[in-house]
């Protein structure tokens, strides 16, 4: 989804400005990986008598059938909810007796199990982990109250016009990959609580997994207990189960929303990305900062700050494991919606055309490097950068390597990059606001397609 503009305004448009930029060596984990095919990360840190755990597993969106879309979702929430052997209560108060915490979180690739125990509870918080992924199960009111909370968030959603753009974009771009696929009120109707438990038993395997631990940690004494209770866990690696590759665009498009009576138009124009590990990411990384990064970027002092057309105009990378998404948004006035889409198109021209100055790289370079330490000096996210460097296959050393290839960025690679990666030949540009008026305005700009808000193509609005 499209993150919060704002948010990204405030949080972005202050860089650091002392000329000594904070230094972020990458603690290397120690890696084992187990008989049953698990792979575990050991990264030390004493400083705390606290353990911070990740395990991530190939339990994402991206393997939900259409038909029941949500699916994995669903299971992210739900999988915390009991087990054969704990009911939900139990795990809470197991958690919260020894001052812990523990909690899911799943993305279109994979699903987290994220929790921090002080180190004489260790035992206590892996023994609840291994227990939610071998033996889940899913209580039914569990699962039909989660289920509920979906169905009334997904109502609440299609009132939002980001979320209506968020959602046609991404089905104009990646179908069929299932990136492309979004919930439904039928498709979460169709989910059982037997689904759940097949998912789950089919899934959730050792070979693709990733368990990391930070912290206050011995290797020798926690290696043995992981050892023996994740040594039942002997699930096969199953096949890929949906299209690897999006249908691409081979011209501009045109997708209008039809929001009746709409005061403001909603705008995200994009095009397919590669996948996070590219060896363009950084490049394009230093590029974005320069071009839609937040206040300082191109797109928000031209469309703001010069033209007065909205208040905030940005673009962001969206890289997933196997594909992502360039694109650029903002909300304007209805009278000059062709207009800002001439503004983004004159902003993303010019990328490509012209050596950014050498001050304006400078400065998103050292934006770039100045936060990342400040955003990642603790053994919670420094875990957490470790099982990402694994589910998405960045490499080894990746973190340590991280600022160099920042630092190497130029401007003839922020140019390149603009001209290989914004494709505005096949850019999908999504349009949320009244079709009556915005048709005619659009039609020499790329072909026309018009969606009702439940996204059902419209032949007259």
């Amino acid at each position: 989804m499209i993150q919060n503009p704002m948010r990204l305004y405030y949080n972005q448009q202050f860089p650091p400005i002392d000329t000594h930029l904070l230094e972020f060596d990458f603690p290397e984990p120690a890696v084992k990986k187990l008989s049953s095919g698990l792979t575990v990360l050991f990264i030390l840190h004493h400083q705390l008598p606290k353990i911070y755990i990740r395990l991530g597993l190939d339990l994402g969106n991206k393997h939900d059938p259409a038909s029941k879309a949500g699916l994995a979702e669903l299971l992210s929430y739900t999988i915390k909810k009991g087990t054969v052997n704990r009911t939900y209560q139990d795990i809470i108060s197991s958690v919260e007796q020894v001052g812990g915490e523990l909690d899911t979180a799943g993305n279109e690739d994979f699903l987290v199990i994220h929790g921090e125990f002080l180190r004489e509870y260790l035992d206590t918080g892996l023994d609840i982990i291994q227990d939610m992924v071998l033996n889940p199960n899913f209580p039914p009111e569990e699962v039909e109250k989660e289920r509920q909370k979906q169905i009334a968030d997904l109502e609440n959603e299609k009132s939002s016009p980001q979320f209506l753009a968020s959602r046609r974009l991404e089905k104009a771009l990646y179908d069929p990959h299932p990136y492309g696929i979004h919930k439904t009120l039928s498709s979460l109707q169709n989910i059982t609580r037997e689904d759940l438990l097949e998912k789950t038993a089919e899934r959730s395997y050792p070979a693709g997994a990733f368990l990391v631990l930070a912290g206050d940690i011995s290797i020798e004494n926690s290696l043995k207990k992981i050892e023996d209770n994740f040594k039942p866990w002997n699930t096969p690696i199953p096949e890929t189960d949906y299209p690897r590759e999006p249908r691409k665009t081979t011209v501009p498009q045109i997708h209008i929303v039809h929001r009746p009576d709409s005061e403001q138009t909603n705008i995200v124009m994009g095009n397919l990305l590669f996948a996070r590990k590219h060896p363009d990411y950084e490049k394009m990384l230093v590029m974005n900062k320069i071009l839609g990064g937040g206040g300082s970027g191109r797109l928000f002092l031209n469309l703001r700050e010069e033209k007065g057309y909205t208040y905030g105009a940005y673009s962001t990378l969206q890289t997933n494991r196997e594909q992502g998404i360039f694109l650029a948004h903002g909300e304007v006035r209805n009278e000059v919606v062709t207009e800002s889409i001439q503004a983004f198109q004159q902003e993303f021209r010019r990328m490509q055309d012209e050596k950014v100055p050498e001050d304006e790289l400078r400065n998103a370079v050292r934006y770039l490097l100045g936060i990342f330490p400040l955003q990642n000096e603790t053994p919670s996210s420094i875990a957490a950068l470790a099982l990402k460097q694994r589910l998405y296959d960045l490499g080894d050393m990746y973190w340590k390597r991280y600022a160099e290839l920042i630092k190497s960025v130029s401007a003839e690679d922020v140019r390149e990059m603009a001209g290989t990666h914004i494709r505005q030949d096949r850019m999908v540009t999504v349009v949320v606001g009244d079709a009556k008026k915005l048709a005619e305005k659009l039609e020499n700009l790329g072909e026309i397609h018009v969606f009702d808000q439940e996204d059902n193509p419209l032949d007259e609005w």
